[in-house]
């Protein structure tokens, strides 16, 4: 989806890009046994390629060639944009043909009610973009198997080989060692000390005042768990009480420390705590100030995708403030992760070997017509000077 969205951004800000009429998507561009792939298959393949390969040109607006620019593939071979999108769409549609044959072997039968959800979802972007990717001889059916049929097979064949009782299934513990030696959780909540200057509407500091009151409070909590052994939760609950907040404030889950892009405040504090601790620290001044309360829980604590895949990833549940019993309710704090997210994290790269080194070993024909038909050069803009 990311990919048909920033493809689509792309080409929708610039001048409409050649039309191949009567190339159609009738014709079949891969196929094993009794199992083909339409040519609109083979060219959503190598459009999303494409784009993979503009991304990584460090200054595509000065290459004069966007085709003969040099890139590195994933194992470190130098190409040139033009070969790397034949070379990375040969492999997509080669994977393609591998899950229909695992998904016919394995017996198994498309998933409707994801099919469904899938196709609600991502439907529109055919509405959208429907004028270029006819332009390219895509029609709708092709697209419609390459974001969500072919999708929801991808999903059941890794599935059926790492999840529970599959072939290569991952235990608990594989998954809970996984997540702990990569992850280290986190929760924390902004107290903004900023205020509105009456005079002139300008956002400005609060009093000396009430930024000693709010780093009284803010100890206190920090104390509460370093030192009395009290929960995050306990801590929540004392602020939402203290500061007479309706809802749970808290942003909570999982980063690695040294690639992790949270607040700079709060990614240094939170790289100087033990887990099971907290700190506040101080942030911008004047309009922008604030005070950051962090904490970091222990790995067990936030570890949640073992039997359930619902999460709510980033902000924690919004709970309420019970002001006839003075309670404040707070969510758990949580991963990030469900178990098909982690699992995929775990085993995707995996999978993607596997799937090509099968697919190689299948009597595959390629339609040297269509593949000789349908080039890069047609993603490149008609009146640029690439």
């Amino acid at each position: 989806m990311n990919n048909i969205k920033r493809m689509a951004a792309f080409v929708l800000a610039a001048v409409m890009l050649v039309v191949f009429a009567g190339c159609g998507d009738q014709s079949w561009s891969y196929r094993t046994g009794d199992t083909s792939l339409s040519a609109g298959t083979y060219i959503i393949n190598l459009l999303n390629a494409y784009y993979e390969a503009h991304d990584k040109v460090e200054s595509p607006d000065e290459v004069k060639k966007i085709l003969d620019a040099e890139i590195e593939d994933s194992d470190g071979e130098k190409k040139t944009v033009e070969q790397y999108a034949i070379d990375e769409a040969d492999k997509t549609t080669m994977k393609m043909l591998a899950v229909e044959e695992l998904f016919k072997q394995y017996g198994l039968e498309l998933d409707q009610t994801e099919y469904e959800y899938n196709k609600s979802y991502i439907g529109s972007a055919w509405g959208y973009n429907k004028e270029m990717f006819e332009s390219y001889g895509i029609s709708e059916e092709s697209f419609l198997y390459v974001m969500v049929e072919y999708s929801v097979k991808y999903g059941q064949v890794f599935e059926k080989i790492y999840g529970k009782d599959g072939e290569k299934a991952v235990s608990d513990e594989e998954m809970t060692k996984y997540f702990s030696d990569k992850y280290t959780g986190y929760a924390y909540f902004n107290v903004s000390m900023a205020t509105e200057d009456e005079a002139t509407g300008e956002s400005v500091a609060k009093s000396d005042e009430e930024f000693a009151r709010a780093k009284a409070y803010l100890q206190t909590y920090a104390d509460m768990i370093n030192k009395d052994g009290k929960s995050y939760e306990d801590v929540v609950k004392a602020y939402m009480n203290d500061f007479n907040y309706a809802t749970d404030p808290t942003l909570s889950g999982s980063v690695e420390l040294e690639t992790a892009t949270l607040n700079e405040a709060v990614l240094d504090t939170l790289k100087s705590l033990d887990d099971g601790k907290a700190a506040f620290v101080p942030y911008g001044e004047g309009g922008t100030a604030s005070f950051y309360f962090v904490y970091r829980p222990t790995t067990e604590s936030i570890i949640d995708f073992l039997d359930s895949d619902d999460t709510d990833e980033g902000t924690i549940a919004v709970d309420t403030f019970d002001e006839a019993s003075s309670t404040a309710h707070v969510a758990p704090l949580k991963s990030g992760y469900s178990h098909s997210s982690l699992l995929s994290e775990m085993k995707k790269e995996e999978f993607e070997d596997y799937l090509l080194e099968f697919a190689n070993n299948l009597p595959v024909e390629k339609n040297d017509a269509i593949l000789n038909s349908f080039k890069p050069k047609m993603f490149v803009q008609k009146n640029s000077d690439n």
